[in-house]
């Protein structure tokens, strides 16, 4: 069964961070995309086995246009209960009344310093713009919106607590990221600046006691916690220290129409001629290949002591996290 999809819908973005697009990485720009119609045609088959939740991801998915309007088609899937979107935040004032309106239950923003200067520095853009568009969006009732934080060592592991009081500020979740070796430019900068997750839970816990664990809507790989005296909720996705693969029934579609069975392969499956030529019947007999081959993905994974060294080819950009 897959009850997650993660649909990347373009590799442009807005932002250039250091994890994820160095600044002499060109756009691949991709003339053959997958329309919006073609994306929730496939949705729509994915209902027959198990799919409830789809997840829209980039680069950054608001520089694609009428991105509303692929929301609007989700929703009219009856078997698809939560659609969330994954976005810097960067232009997420201008469209969020848009995104609400069409249907979105959910967003995630990603913001890796707290500081302007910092920001700047990771992302090449300006935090002001992320956090009127989180404003913007609590103002029009989005819940819940979590804000992701990848931390790295000896670059934002100092602002733990400042994220905290910023959650508890703009009543936002937090989700602290393990930083992942994908891509071979990225390897050597991700292993330098790895920082486990389990020593910013002690400091966190030093802080504030005990935490206690808790559920959060869509909360997926987080390790989720509760820290009552701030009333705020903290989760922890540990894709180093502590995989979580064993049950994962995640697929990602990629933006040239292959599905991604996980991101610890290069493995990729194309789709895009089933998805946009294949009849029902052609399409749903694939899906079923492609359940067999997830599983077979995830044992290898598990034998291979959930190694990354095989996810060299491509980046995070290109993948849609």
């Amino acid at each position: 069964m897959i009850s997650y999809l993660r649909v990347s819908i373009t590799e442009k973005c807005n932002l250039r961070c250091v994890y994820c697009r160095p600044d002499n990485t060109p756009f691949k720009y991709n003339d053959d995309m997958l329309t919006y119609s073609e994306i929730s045609r496939l949705v729509k088959m994915m209902t027959k086995f198990g799919l409830t939740k789809v997840r829209i991801t980039g680069g950054e998915p608001l520089v694609r246009p009428n991105v509303d309007k692929l929301i609007k088609m989700l929703r009219e899937i009856p078997k698809i209960e939560d659609i969330s979107l994954t976005t810097n935040g960067i232009t997420l004032k201008k469209h969020a009344k848009k995104l609400k309106d069409a249907g979105l239950n959910r967003l995630n923003i990603s913001i890796d310093s707290l500081k302007e200067d910092k920001f700047f520095e990771i992302t090449r853009g300006r935090l002001k713009e992320v956090l009127e568009g989180i404003k913007e969006a609590k103002n029009l009732g989005i819940e819940p919106i979590k804000i992701n934080a990848v931390v790295m060592k000896n670059i934002n592991d100092d602002e733990v607590l400042d994220f905290l009081k910023f959650a508890k500020d703009y009543e936002v979740e937090i989700r602290f990221i393990e930083m992942m070796p994908i891509g071979t430019e990225f390897i050597d900068l991700s292993m330098n600046n790895l920082l486990y997750l389990d020593k910013i839970k002690n400091i966190i816990e030093k802080k504030y006691g005990k935490l206690i664990p808790t559920y959060s809507k869509g909360s997926g790989a987080a390790k989720v916690y509760k820290i009552p005296s701030i009333n705020v909720k903290v989760g922890f996705i540990t894709p180093m220290s502590s995989p979580f693969c064993d049950g994962c029934s995640k697929l990602r579609l990629t933006v040239n129409g292959s599905i991604k069975l996980c991101l610890r392969t290069d493995e990729e499956i194309p789709a895009r001629d089933i998805i946009r030529n294949g009849s029902d019947k052609e399409l749903e007999e694939f899906l079923k290949k492609v359940i067999v081959e997830k599983q077979i993905s995830n044992l290898k994974v598990i034998q291979s002591g959930y190694q990354f060294n095989e996810c060299s080819r491509t980046s995070m950009v290109s993948i849609g996290g």
